[in-house]
This record gives structure tokens, C-alpha cells and sequence, in this order.
């Protein structure tokens, strides 16, 4: 009797190594096939993912990092393929679906990309939705409803703030809608998280020059101007700019003489007893105020859980609607260092990563 129980343990120990071992074997192969699609080497990586896939033919994974590799080659109906067979293993598996209507936005096959991509983004669970909603608004743009690109993009750039692409699109749109005080809204908050590139200053620079804030505008481009980091093609962008601010700024001053000779002088205009009496009233100058959001989500009951749960820690929590996305927002700070020391101690003390927003 302890024969047979032995032999049977034996061949399940068998299994159990072979197993082990082609894991290692496909991942292996996965590994040098993620090395290779970093790299842009498609040709190696696609080779890589395919022997991964003959060793694991049921691991949705290495399938849908093959239809990645076969996306860029432009490969679409070899990526095609493999998104769906992905898909059959696992039907649950919303990266691939994801992965799958971006294929089909890049093959211009737009209404397959739009219903593709609005049903991974019923996934609550799915890590990726910025980028989902940002795929989303790019399909919406490519069929002409720019209202639907625009709420898309606000969407992407809600739920990851600092999806520098995204957010670096989203602000293009408000300027090319003259929208000029919003895009500067979304360039600040990038340079107030720390996403210090020139192209990103060089961008409030502009926004600051089409709202007539000169003095703001020229400021940037002199920071921008003896950065180190600069490259060329910025700099001499901000040199173009900064004549054009000089040019603005002599019309200004033409027109202030042209105005002012047509104008009374100040002492010879009479005012009568009940103007006299009022005084000027001076509107009060509206301090900027940091915050720092914590998380956004699309329904106002799972971010109401999440401010409940950190309540017990933190306190003024709220929950603010934007374009349909509802974020979680702590704290009110008079000045950005606050606000980053703030973060930082949220990190630290309580591994959440949020995002400087100003209001």
C-alpha cells in the first residue's frame, strides 16, 4: 500500500517541478521580450513574446504583450489576434480590453475603439482608467464631437494629474478655445508637482502673454532662458515669444498716450458734491489657496467611502465634482510650500501619494 502512495506523490512532485520550471522558462522569455519592447526593438521583442506564448499558450499575459509588440510593427491583425485570444483565456482581463480599442482607434476603426473602450471603463477595479479616457477622447476627436474630446480629456487628467501627455493635450484645447485662464490652471499645476520642464514653462509663458500678463510672461521666459537643461528649439521659442510681449507691450504704451491726450486732464474734470463724497472701493485681492487631492473616482459613493476612511486620521477631507470625476481633496494652504511639505508627510506617515491642485 505505501508503494502506490509513494509513486503518486512521486509523479505529483514531477508535475509540480516541470510546472515550475516552464514558468521560469516563459517568463524568461516574457522578461527579454519586455527588455526589447522598451527598447523599440519590435522585431526581438515580438520573437521573445511568440516563444513565450508557444511554452505558456494560457497566460493571458504574454498574449497581450505580444499584441502590444505587434501594435507598434503595425501588425494590427496579428495584434488583433492576440488581444482576443488574451480575452478568451480571460474575459475579466480589462488591460487587454483597453489595449484592444487603442489598437482599433490606430486602425481608424472608430466605433470598434469607442464601445471597446467604454466598456473596459465599467471596470472599477481597472489601475488604468486615465489612460482608457484619454484614448477615449482622442476616438471622440477623430469623429468630429469635440465637446466629447474635451470631457474625455478633462476625465484622463482627473483621474492621474500628472498624465503629462494628457494634460499637456487637455491644455492645447483651452487655448485653441481661448480658454486661456484654464490652461494656465493646468500648466501651474504641473510646475506646482514639480514637472519642471522648459516645454511646460515655456506653455505658461504663452497663456500669460494671451491674458496681457507681460510682466509674468517675461519672467518665465527669463527663468527658461538660463536654464542649463533648455534645449535649442525652446529657447528659441521663448526668444519668439519674448519679442512678440516686447511688441505688445510698445502698442500698449501708444495707445495709453493716444487715450490719454484725448482724455481731460485729472485736475481740470469737475465732480460734483455727491461723487466727491464716494470713495473708491477697492475689490480685496484673492490669495491663492493650495490643497492636495488624494484620489479621484467616478461615482461620489466610493469617494465618500475613501473620505470617510481617512477622516479618522485627517481632517477637512471633502469630495469635489469636476467633469463627472469625483476627487477627494485635503487641506487648504496659503502658500505651494506648505502644501509640499503637507505632502510629503502624507507619504511618509501614510503612503498616499497625492497631487498639489490649487483653488
Amino acid at each position: 500500500m505505501k508503494k502506490p502512495i509513494f509513486f503518486i506523490l512521486l509523479i505529483l512532485l514531477s508535475c509540480a517541478v516541470r510546472d515550475e520550471q516552464r514558468t521560469k522558462e516563459w517568463q524568461y522569455y516574457y522578461d527579454m521580450g519586455m527588455s526589447s519592447y522598451v527598447a523599440k526593438n519590435y522585431s526581438d521583442a515580438i520573437a521573445n513574446f511568440f516563444r513565450a506564448t508557444q511554452i505558456a499558450p494560457k497566460e493571458p499575459k504574454v498574449w497581450n504583450a505580444l499584441g502590444l509588440a505587434y501594435t507598434e510593427a503595425k501588425e494590427f491583425q496579428k495584434a488583433e489576434s492576440s488581444f482576443q485570444k488574451a480575452l478568451e483565456i480571460d474575459p475579466a482581463y480589462t488591460e487587454a480590453k483597453m489595449n484592444l480599442g487603442i489598437l482599433y482607434y490606430k486602425a481608424k476603426d472608430y466605433t470598434k475603439a469607442k464601445n471597446i473602450l467604454e466598456d473596459a471603463l465599467k471596470d472599477e477595479t481597472f489601475s488604468q482608467k486615465h489612460m482608457a479616457y484619454y484614448y477615449l477622447a482622442k476616438v471622440y476627436k477623430a469623429l468630429g464631437e469635440d465637446n466629447k474630446y474635451l470631457e474625455n480629456l478633462e476625465k484622463a487628467t482627473a483621474y492621474n494629474p500628472l498624465f503629462l501627455e494628457a494634460q499637456m493635450e487637455l491644455a492645447e484645447e483651452y487655448e485653441r478655445r481661448g480658454e486661456y485662464e484654464k490652461a494656465k490652471y493646468v500648466y501651474t499645476t504641473l510646475l506646482n508637482n514639480n514637472v519642471d520642464i522648459p516645454l511646460v514653462s515655456l506653455s505658461l509663458a504663452r497663456v500669460n502673454f494671451e491674458l496681457g500678463n507681460y510682466e509674468e510672461s517675461k519672467s518665465i521666459i527669463k527663468s527658461i532662458l538660463e536654464r542649463k537643461d533648455g534645449d535649442n528649439f525652446v529657447k528659441s521659442q521663448a526668444y519668439s515669444l519674448l519679442n512678440k510681449i516686447l511688441i505688445a507691450e510698445q502698442e500698449r504704451y501708444i495707445r495709453s498716450l493716444h487715450k490719454g491726450a484725448e482724455e481731460k486732464p485729472e485736475e481740470e474734470q469737475k465732480l460734483t458734491p455727491a461723487l466727491q463724497s464716494v470713495k473708491e472701493v477697492q475689490p480685496p485681492v484673492q490669495e491663492k489657496v493650495y490643497a492636495i487631492q488624494l484620489g479621484s473616482f467616478s461615482s461620489y459613493e466610493r469617494a465618500d467611502a475613501f473620505k470617510k476612511k481617512l477622516e479618522g486620521s485627517l481632517k477637512d477631507v471633502r469630495v469635489v465634482e469636476q467633469s463627472g470625476v469625483y476627487k477627494v481633496i485635503y487641506g487648504r494652504f496659503t502658500s505651494r510650500e506648505e502644501a509640499e511639505k503637507k505632502q510629503r508627510d502624507l507619504l511618509k506617515n501614510f503612503n498616499i501619494l497625492g497631487f498639489i491642485v490649487e483653488q
